[in-house]
């Protein structure tokens, strides 16, 4: 996703390419194809996965208070399930999405520790729902998004696009520099506090004279 080619070339056309220079082949089929026909394959699209489960469950688990137990009848009424902080079923959880990927579970000191494993957590969550539309309402549970520290607050970081072999005079070495060169990307960021919670429509405000609308919209 470099701009190559001879006399300014670009193998990339200007509105197709991405702004960061960074390809993603996550849903991506071999059938797939932009230039012939604009066809894409049929792919099935799950609702929620069993990874996400685990995850679920393994985070609320760790956000018990140490020493709280819980008990609510199961699903078809026939018993009682208690729940509690209890690291080995947090692990039991966990590990499986990693060991589906062939990484080993998390230490017990970060199972003991409830701000290091929400962290390990945190990163688990944003790798394996990569693309799944889980980040964006992660970073608002968390209220993670606001701040020069988090995600939001910091520039959208990517590969220098602009790189050609007219400029490097040989191919080989600007391909070297696209990888080498990170930078900032020109594309606005906003967020602000009143962006964790959208605002009621107007239309809804007016059917309902009680209504409160949110803070700051």
């Amino acid at each position: 996703y470099y701009r190559a080619g001879q006399d300014g070339k670009q193998l990339s056309r200007p509105y197709n390419f991405p702004l960061t220079g960074i390809g993603i082949k996550k849903y991506y089929d071999s059938d797939d194809s932009w230039d012939e026909g604009g066809r894409t394959t049929f792919k099935p699209h799950p609702e929620i996965r069993y990874a996400d489960v685990l995850l679920w469950y393994a985070e609320a688990l760790n956000e018990i208070e140490d020493g709280a137990t819980y008990s609510f009848p199961s699903y078809n009424n026939q018993g009682v399930i208690t729940v509690s902080r209890n690291t080995s079923q947090m692990s039991e959880a966990f590990r499986q999405v990693r060991f589906r990927a062939g990484l080993p579970d998390l230490s017990q000191q970060v199972y003991n520790d409830r701000n290091s494993f929400r962290r390990a957590l945190k990163r688990e969550r944003q790798i394996e729902l990569f693309l799944e539309s889980a980040r964006y309402f992660d970073l608002r549970r968390w209220k993670d998004a606001g701040g020069s520290e988090n995600e939001e607050g910091k520039p959208l970081m990517g590969l220098d696009v602009s790189k050609t072999s007219v400029e490097e005079g040989e191919n080989g070495n600007q391909r070297q520099a696209f990888y080498d060169n990170k930078k900032a990307i020109p594309m606005k960021k906003v967020f602000m506090q009143k962006m964790y919670l959208w605002p009621i429509p107007q239309s809804e405000m007016d059917k309902n004279k009680n209504l409160v609308q949110n803070p700051g919209w």
